[in-house]
């Protein structure tokens, strides 16, 4: 998914820069209602100091932003420089100051005390998420809030199914293991939560279209994770463009449905 502190840039399954800002704008338009449900339920509020860790385009940093207003201030940090830039000039357009990104690490980050920390699609790409999750913990002013969003890619499915699609996920998921992450997180993330102490909720969900631009989000995808299956060995490229074409192929058909992987949601108190 997106661009992650966390995961060091060589064993990050997802190709960044220009083509990976782009398919991040597609990811939030995807995501932002949802995660702006999270961010109410979590109790974002105005004068919040927040942080964004693996914050990607920063499209979740600037809708908080909004939400914290000018006694507030968010911090966004991602280890891809190139799209923090990106990031930055979204902010500037859109006239937000109390915004700012930084080029960082999850696991050597040091900051805060943040009464608020959010994380989406973060801990899937980590090698040790309940190490991650800790230290998001520890940065936590007393009675702070935490809210992380993740995949359980093993319930992704399309309809009618497609060999296709059975390849995409398997190679997505190889490849995320390969860079010491877990793409079906987000089955154990509630568990995570509680064995780091917090008093936590969480809600499972599953984005599934029709038709659209976001029906290609998969198709997309595959062409993005290119580099670390050649990198990995996982698949020739004539077999990468092959399914990338089939999946197109079958975004485009009125007849098809295309369901991205289940999306769990945890937010909770320290």
């Amino acid at each position: 998914m997106a661009s992650r502190s966390g995961a060091a840039p060589h064993s990050y399954a997802i190709a960044g820069g220009e083509d990976g800002k782009r398919r991040l704008d597609l990811l939030s338009d995807i995501m932002r209602e949802t995660t702006l449900r999270l961010l109410e339920d979590a109790g974002l509020r105005r004068g919040d100091r927040v942080l964004d860790v693996g914050c990607g385009g920063g499209h979740v940093a600037l809708d908080m932003a909004q939400i914290v207003g000018s006694e507030g201030h968010v911090l966004g940090i991602d280890f891809d420089p190139h799209v923090l830039e990106l990031a930055r000039e979204d902010a500037r357009k859109a006239g937000v100051g109390t915004v700012e990104f930084a080029t960082a690490d999850a696991h050597g980050f040091d900051g805060g005390p943040f009464s608020f920390i959010h994380a989406r699609f973060l801990l899937s790409h980590v090698s040790e998420p309940e190490r991650v999750f800790d230290r998001l913990k520890a940065m936590l002013a007393p009675g702070g809030r935490i809210a992380v969003e993740d995949i359980d890619m093993s319930g992704a499915y399309c309809f009618p199914a497609d060999a296709a699609q059975d390849r995409y996920q398997a190679l997505y998921t190889e490849a995320v293991r390969r860079g010491g992450g877990d793409a079906n997180l987000g089955r154990r993330l509630p568990a995570v939560a509680l064995a780091a102490g917090l008093h936590a909720r969480w809600r499972v969900f599953q984005p599934v279209h029709a038709a659209g631009p976001e029906k290609r989000l998969t198709a997309v995808t595959m062409d993005m994770i290119r580099g670390s299956l050649l990198r990995y060995g996982l698949a020739e490229p004539g077999e990468i463009d092959a399914i990338t074409e089939r999946l197109n192929a079958f975004a485009e058909d009125r007849s098809t449905l295309v369901a991205l992987p289940r999306m769990v949601q945890v937010w909770g108190a320290v």
